[in-house]
């Protein structure tokens, strides 16, 4: 079943492929192909990002800018992965949750619809 959850932004030509479960509070930047089986909640994923397939995102992540997750990879809770292949470089606060949360609605708060632009 494909679902999505609240206060989640997917920016212009990013491109998921379904099924995916996507988690609340998820930001993914422009430019990235997500073919991921699930991303959990208060997840950011950077500009020019590539999700392999099946990979396993979970709660409070950061996938930083050009990264590459081969399939099938799995993100911890609280960690950073970048690079290529997509390899743990950091961890994040515990507040993590909150700032995502901040995020997405400051994101939300000044969206304007493309033919707005």
């Amino acid at each position: 079943e494909d679902s999505t959850g609240k206060g989640g932004a997917l920016r212009y030509s990013a491109v998921a492929f379904f099924p995916l479960h996507i988690g609340d509070h998820v930001f993914i930047e422009e430019d990235c192909v997500v073919n991921a089986a699930q991303i959990g909640s208060y997840v950011h994923i950077g500009k020019n990002c590539v999700i392999g397939r099946r990979c396993v995102l979970k709660d409070c992540c950061k996938i930083l800018d050009n990264t590459v997750l081969p399939p099938e990879t799995v993100v911890p809770p609280f960690t950073v992965f970048s690079g290529c292949p997509g390899l743990f470089s950091g961890e994040l606060p515990e507040c993590t949750q909150d700032l995502m949360i901040d995020v997405t609605k400051s994101y939300y708060q000044k969206f304007l619809p493309l033919s707005q632009i």
